[in-house]
């Protein structure tokens, strides 16, 4: 998850929303409303288009809503210094500015250590796994490049990412030189197509959506990444940990959004590749 700090906007935001609180299953649908924290300007999961919210996790999350019989209001967040932060502020404290919290935040990593180091939230509705993949010109370094091209090549990164950290070490260091920062994959992919970068290294989502319009020279495939201890993860749902009901009901309900195809289907309609968590679902109820 990258790293950034609260920008003025994004405090002016929190300052003048109004405040939001977690409620139960049963408060939730006697408001009938059901309030999700998404992460702003990150296309395509969860921005602003035409004034209007879009993307892979606003239609998700409209969609789970829908499954429990209410209507959605999302809140779109900047992100903190890491993801405990931002689960603090969004799902089981608040921000310290105000603006309370939500019921539950998409697009959060579902796995079992994190989930042990955050425990004033519950982890649950896994719906996507998200894999690190590359982005390269075939003109620079041909149609089945290897991880040594960009030891002469440019390679960008979203800065402060498990992308940027991997590349800086790999191949004994050899690649970091060739490392170019962006401060998100929007500006990276802009820097590939003008010629200025050979490669991008991210979040397979991320890429296909930012460069969803591309020159055909330009082509998104996976590596062989020697050393990287993990390349894929899990995206779920956290809901604050005491509001059990809740929980249960969004773990259903996204299961069967998985299960009928509802989710696929929604990636489709984005030009995305859809893989499913590799896990069913349904089982994170039990925990």
């Amino acid at each position: 998850m990258k790293l950034t700090t609260l920008s003025t906007l994004g405090l002016s935001a929190l300052l003048f929303a109004a405040p939001l609180y977690a409620g139960t299953l049963e408060e939730v649908k006697a408001k009938g409303v059901l309030s999700i924290s998404l992460y702003k300007e990150f296309p395509p999961y969860s921005s602003v288009i035409d004034g209007k919210q879009q993307g892979v996790d606003v239609a998700i999350a409209e969609a789970l809503a829908q499954k429990l019989g209410v209507k959605s209001e999302i809140r779109l967040v900047s992100a903190d210094e890491n993801v405990e932060d931002d689960l603090r502020n969004n799902v089981w404290k608040g921000h310290y500015l105000g603006g309370g919290v939500t019921d539950m935040m998409l697009h959060m990593p579902y796995d079992n250590a994190f989930s042990d180091k955050v425990d004033k939230v519950k982890f649950v509705a896994p719906y996507q796994m998200e894999q690190v993949t590359f982005a390269f010109d075939t003109s620079k370094v041909g149609k089945q490049p290897t991880l040594a091209n960009f030891t002469s090549a440019p390679i960008g990164v979203e800065i402060d990412t498990l992308s940027d950290f991997y590349l800086l070490e790999a191949l004994q260091g050899q690649i970091s030189k060739n490392i170019r920062h962006f401060p998100n994959l929007t500006q990276a992919a802009d820097a590939l197509k003008k010629g200025e970068i050979a490669g991008i290294m991210g979040p397979r989502g991320e890429l296909e959506g930012v460069l969803s319009a591309r020159p055909d020279n330009i082509q998104i495939q996976g590596l062989i990444t020697p050393g990287l201890g993990r390349g894929s993860w899990a995206m779920g749902v956290a809901v604050k940990a005491d509001n059990a009901d809740l929980a249960s009901a969004v773990d259903g309900g996204m299961a069967e959004l998985v299960k009928d195809g509802s989710v696929k289907k929604i990636f489709e309609q984005y030009k995305l590749t859809y893989n499913p968590a590799a896990e069913p679902p349904v089982a994170t109820a039990q925990k």
